[in-house]
């Protein structure tokens, strides 16, 4: 029987994407008014000019970053992460949810990644599963955000990885064709290739005759 772990981010996973969201902001702003302050001493630049720079960039940050505040709720809700005998799958999505399967026969790296934020502030980690297609890449195929127990979880993963390869064997699936290869061939399948064989003869007289 296959026993399913289920898991979910950490409500503090959420707090920290929107911290990250506003800090983003704030650095963006303070960004645009130190080059505006700066340009704004230039003869053909001016005042005039440092004030419009600042307002177009305040216009982008917002246009980008307020989107994300607003949908980073739902889609931290829509984050489930579920540990198979064979696999592990994350679900996420708002409006189309996506379903990734990621097999343990294709695992190649398993990593933890732990940021500033998850270290000093927050306490959580992403674990990394990086399969075959992914080897030689600097990317993961699939991630596991905002765990606060992300140890656990990869001695979770790397149990199960490990049970699942010991119960795939080579000497499993080595003996089967040496067995088959051992048994007896039955007098029905006798009685067909001599059928076989009689129907290539007839066919070779006749092409003889010809």
């Amino acid at each position: 029987m296959n026993e399913t772990n289920y898991l979910q981010p950490s409500p503090r996973y959420l707090t920290k994407t929107i911290v990250a969201i506003i800090l983003t902001a704030v650095i963006s702003l303070a960004g645009a008014a130190l080059l505006s302050w700066a340009l704004s001493f230039a003869p053909d630049f001016g005042q005039h000019g440092a004030r419009v720079l600042f307002t177009v960039c305040a216009i982008i940050t917002a246009a980008v970053l307020l989107p994300a505040l607003l949908l980073v709720a739902p889609y931290y809700r829509s984050l489930k992460y579920e540990i198979l005998q064979d696999e592990v799958i994350v679900r996420a999505g708002i409006i189309t949810s996506s379903v990734k399967h990621v097999p343990f026969r294709t695992v190649t790296n398993i990593t933890i990644k732990r940021g500033i934020l998850d270290r000093w502030f927050f306490d959580l980690g992403t674990l990394n599963i990086q399969t075959a297609g992914m080897s030689g890449t600097s990317g993961a195929e699939e991630s596991l955000v905002g765990l606060d127990d992300v140890n656990g979880v990869y001695d979770l993963v790397v149990a199960e990885l490990h049970r699942f390869r010991g119960s795939m064997a080579p000497t499993a699936a080595g003996e089967q064709p040496e067995r088959a290869l051992r048994q007896p061939i039955s007098s029905e399948s006798v009685r067909t290739l001599n059928q076989i064989l009689a129907e290539l003869q007839t066919i070779r007289q006749t092409v003889e005759k010809t």
